[in-house]
């Protein structure tokens, strides 16, 4: 009788341990449509970065605060940012980031009557960040490569051989890299918050700490989609373009004070956010939160009935409260949200057009642009190719 009774309570306490671990494990993610409280739980300190970025840290070896859950970390890190992108937005610096913006563009000036305009501006964006912010110079193959791999990893994450292509690029341009002052800050900050990292990120551990691609990922990634989809929207909307032209050819206003250009980001980055999701999970309550920021960016109810449509007007008036709770295309706390991310891809969009006064899309181009909304996986519109008569 006793060892009957002492079977049966251990049956219970195992069941009812399983029960809890078993539902602790499958409870299901809250899906966030409601700008109020996507703001809540950004601006909580009891939500934590989900674990859907780890996979950075395996086929990246990114260990910055995109996959490392420190608030210590992630504010030294963003503060640094901030104060270099400052710097740049200052009047008299941004003018010589745009003459470095230039440079890169005419050195890709093509000679053909028509480029792939995807590896164009993949190119160009990441020359200008390198020579630009980190101020150096990498080899043209490094220029040619990365992009392409990052992005094929981004799908690929298993395939060892374009890892291995990417760490032996990467690895040719190290002392390259070292010469850069930003750099040597963020290397810095990642090794002030070694303890942090090796916990999570445990092999190669130095190696991921001196990897540039701690930089150069949140640098470049979302720029050259911002730079990349307004050029497509603008090949979509001639009228539009000449506008834009006519702006940027005024010497008496600077490229982060052409409001039209402006207005053009912002609404790429609304309808196009870099971002779809944002991942956050409490630990209090074990629940995972997905933010759909896609789907925020495209409320009707928010947005107008119009909210599917590429027109950047609407901002040119006052956004609402709701609105502005509701535009998170760099969530709450990216460095780059207030002013250098439309002033850096701003420059870039500028000089293209200045320098390619009369770009189309080619009619030998396999991808053709329709009237529906662009595709947004990171490899569309790859083989898109625009007939280009330089100046």
């Amino acid at each position: 009788m006793f060892l009957t009774i002492i079977i049966r309570l251990i049956t219970t306490l195992t069941s009812s341990v399983y029960n809890i671990f078993i539902f602790r494990k499958s409870k299901p993610t809250v899906y966030i449509i409601d700008p109020d409280q996507a703001q809540i739980i950004l601006k909580s300190t009891d939500y934590t970065r989900h674990k859907p970025n780890h996979w950075l840290i395996h086929t990246l070896s990114i260990v910055n605060p995109f996959t490392i859950p420190s608030t210590s970390l992630l504010n030294d890190f963003k503060n640094e940012v901030k104060n270099t992108l400052a710097h740049w937005i200052n009047d008299k610096h941004y003018v010589n980031l745009i003459g470095t913006v230039r440079n890169c563009v005419e050195y890709r000036r093509a000679s053909a009557s028509q480029i792939c305009l995807s590896k164009f501006v993949k190119q160009v964006t990441l020359d200008s960040f390198l020579s630009g912010i980190l101020n150096i110079r990498v080899d043209e193959q490094f220029l040619i490569e990365i992009p392409d791999l990052i992005i094929y990893l981004w799908k690929h994450r298993d395939d060892q051989e374009a890892h291995h292509r990417l760490q032996t690029l990467i690895s040719s341009q190290s002392d390259t890299f070292s010469q850069s002052k930003f750099w040597k800050q963020i290397q810095t900050i990642l090794s002030n918050h070694s303890n942090t990292i090796s916990t999570i990120a445990t092999n190669e551990f130095d190696e991921k700490i001196h990897n540039p691609l701690n930089i150069i990922v949140p640098g470049w990634e979302t720029m050259w989609r911002v730079v990349f989809y307004s050029l497509l929207e603008l090949l979509r909307h001639r009228e539009l373009l000449d506008e834009l032209r006519i702006q940027l050819n005024n010497p008496s206003v600077s490229y982060k004070n052409c409001q039209l250009l402006e207005r053009i980001i912002k609404e790429i980055l609304r309808l196009y956010p870099p971002t779809k999701n944002i991942y956050r999970y409490n630990e209090k309550t074990n629940e995972n939160f997905c933010i759909q920021v896609q789907a925020i960016h495209r409320n009707e109810k928010i947005w107008g009935a119009n909210a599917l449509e590429f027109y950047p007007d609407r901002f040119k008036q006052k956004l609402t409260d709701k609105q502005k709770d509701a535009y998170l295309p760099f969530s709450i706390s990216c460095p780059a949200r207030h002013g250098f991310a439309y002033a850096f891809a701003g420059a870039i969009i500028a000089e293209i057009l200045k320098q390619y006064p009369n770009l189309i899309v080619s009619n030998n181009s396999s991808t053709v642009l329709t009237d529906t909304l662009l595709d947004m996986s990171r490899d569309s519109y790859k083989e898109l190719l625009v007939e280009i008569h330089s100046q």
